[in-house]
């Protein structure tokens, strides 16, 4: 089973796109110029500016939307996030943090290395669309940093804070394991086996072995010395945004599968993408729209393991969580900050969480990639599994040298 109003769901990511460069800042003169909506809230007014990783996300999104449409404009300004990401990297090499990506701003002090890590990726993909070697030069810094200096025994550390007397975060979260997948992208692009050896085969194994139980619902933390699990406790509500929303563990898991020929990490993958089916509500979505992010996120998990495993139940859920998404876009609001972005958490001051309307990146740079891979087998693309796999080039022959 697979989606059948392809044409729908292209009309869609053109629109969210739109959202996208609508409410990008384009005056090279404002510091802030590169960044777009993190947050905006229709009824109060609130909006906050992205900062490293969902700028980078959106960047990426932006990129596989011109691959898919041509459309100048979405190149443009995914290179103008690139920019601004660019602009968060610490590049005073007498710095132990040299390489890495603030949080927020440039003046930033503190940074999560898989928030960094995400924007990172992006420059990878811009790399790739554009040629340009400046942003795969910058990517390849972040991750000299991450695997060097940003790792303690093959997992990502939690948080970082550029100040001594500020004590960093150590714990191993679920959330970290999709960093293996930035690494293999990098490593593509680089050729240096480093990032596998140091990033993407520790993390995909501890991530197998640690983090997805046999019911394939995700342990989500734990301390990184002992191992024990800090997340969540026995009897506590499993209403956690990252046990639906993995941040890419579970694609991690199927490119580890495919360059080291083991099926034991997709196998392990698809225990979580079907622990996903039984906890969606009949109306495709899950958490009762607590958690807006699970419906994207897990939606491309069911449709790419639907995909490779020929699992026509992955792929009936998969639609449905794509129907819900489709609903929770806004359209003809006649505001512009939301027309085009889909429902998102509310991340202001009020405590009323739910039943608002407010958009976020988070959810619409999800929400697009979502779309794309649902509508096409677009190549070439950031999460995407119809990507040219990694062949050894010594299988293909030798190179044709001259001197």
């Amino acid at each position: 089973m697979s989606y059948q109003n392809k044409g729908l769901l292209l009309e869609r990511a053109v629109l969210c796109g739109g959202w996208m460069m609508r409410n990008q800042i384009t005056d090279r003169q404002d510091a802030n110029n590169g960044r777009c909506t993190r947050s905006y809230d229709m009824d109060t007014g609130e909006l906050v500016l992205t900062g490293n990783w969902m700028t980078g996300s959106m960047a990426a999104a932006l990129a596989a939307l011109w691959k898919r449409t041509g459309d100048a404009a979405c190149l443009e300004a995914a290179e103008r996030a690139g920019r601004y990401i660019m602009s968060l990297q610490v590049m005073d090499q007498r710095d132990r943090h040299f390489g890495a990506i603030r949080e927020l701003t440039p003046q930033s002090i503190e940074f999560a290395p898989r928030d960094a890590t995400s924007a990172a990726w992006g420059l990878v993909w811009l790399a790739e669309a554009t040629g340009k070697s400046i942003y795969l030069e910058r990517a390849r810094l972040f991750g000299d940093w991450l695997v060097d200096r940003g790792m303690y025994r093959g997992w990502p550390m939690y948080a970082i804070y550029m100040d001594d007397a500020m004590d960093n975060f150590y714990s191993r979260g679920s959330f970290q394991s999709g960093a293996g997948l930035f690494l293999y992208d990098l490593f593509r692009l680089t050729g240096d086996a480093k990032f596998i050896e140091k990033g993407l085969l520790p993390i995909a194994t501890i991530y197998r072995d640690d983090f997805i139980t046999d019911s394939g619902k995700l342990i989500l933390e734990r301390d990184p010395f002992t191992n024990e699990i800090t997340c969540p406790k026995d009897g506590e509500d499993f209403v956690y945004q990252h046990a639906y929303n993995d941040d890419y563990g579970a694609a991690m898991m199927i490119q580890a599968s495919n360059l080291f020929a083991d099926r034991s990490f997709i196998e392990r993958g698809a225990l979580f993408a079907r622990w996903l089916v039984g906890q969606q509500e009949p109306g495709g979505g899950w958490t009762g729209g607590l958690r807006p992010s699970a419906v994207p996120v897990a939606g491309m998990i069911l449709r790419d393991y639907g995909t490779l495993l020929n699992d026509d139940a992955l792929l009936a859920a998969a639609d449905r969580a794509l129907e819900k998404l489709l609903s929770t876009q806004y359209l003809d609001t006649g505001d512009g900050r939301m027309d085009g972005a889909f429902q998102g958490a509310y991340e202001g001051k009020d405590e009323e969480r739910l039943g608002r309307r407010c958009v976020n990146m988070r959810t619409t740079a999800y929400a697009l990639m979502a779309l794309l891979k649902a509508e096409s087998d677009l190549a070439d693309i950031w999460l995407g599994i119809h990507n040219k796999p990694f062949r050894d080039h010594r299988w293909q022959g030798m190179h044709d040298l001259v001197f």
